[in-house]
């Protein structure tokens, strides 16, 4: 997740803070009870004021859980709980900033378990900022693809898959108007046991075309 969460204007840039504001963080291979290696990923520490889980959202800015939103429709995020959400104080101390942390179930082979704890905040029904709105205008996910492989990541063609299309659908929606509640609610099920309308929509394309047929005619 923070190697995809671009800077604002430029995914070239060095700035290290991105859109959604997800902590610098590595892949890394520890030795585990002195056997064997384990692979996992190290975050760097942020102060914070506490969790999502620790006080309602009515407090949070429009545009700290916009970023969330982005981030998690962006990468089909399947688990998004307010515990993962840290809420920070500016450096005045009068305004809430969130930070997204633990990111290992992002960029899932199906969308079957697509999970945004908030989808249902007031917040998530208000429209994108011309900011933000821009900035995912701006997002590419076939260069996404090619950044994750350059810095080690090999997706699956399945993976790849979710990318594209969660990427395609946050762009179209975006642009046509739709809020991030509108554009979650096409991702997210509303019951375990019913699927949602992106998965209907992908079983519907995937009896469309024929076995072979490239990733392009697919999409």
């Amino acid at each position: 997740a923070y190697i995809l969460d671009h800077p604002i204007g430029d995914h070239e840039s060095e700035e290290r803070i991105g859109f959604s504001g997800v902590p610098p963080t590595a892949l890394v291979r520890s030795l585990h009870r002195g056997k064997s290696f384990k692979i996992g990923s190290l975050q760097m520490f942020i102060q914070n004021n506490g969790s999502c889980e620790d006080m309602g959202p009515r407090a949070f800015p429009v545009k700290e859980v916009h970023k969330i939103a982005v981030l998690d429709l962006r990468l089909a995020n399947a688990d998004r709980h307010a515990g993962n959400i840290l809420v920070c104080k500016d450096e005045e101390g009068d305004n809430y900033m969130l930070v997204p942390i633990d990111h290992g179930y992002c960029l899932p082979e199906k969308f079957e378990d697509c999970t945004f704890e908030w989808l249902y905040w007031p917040q998530a029904r208000e429209p994108f900022s011309d900011e933000t709105i821009a900035y995912i205008k701006s997002l590419d996910a076939e260069e996404d693809i090619k950044l994750l492989k350059f810095h080690g990541w090999e997706l699956s063609a399945r993976c790849a898959r979710v990318l594209r299309i969660s990427t395609m659908l946050l762009k179209k929606g975006a642009a046509r108007g739709l809020t991030p509640y509108d554009i979650g609610r096409i991702l997210c099920r509303e019951t375990v046991n019913r699927d949602s309308e992106i998965e209907d929509i992908f079983q519907e394309a995937e009896g469309h075309v024929l076995p072979g047929s490239s990733e392009d005619i697919f999409l």
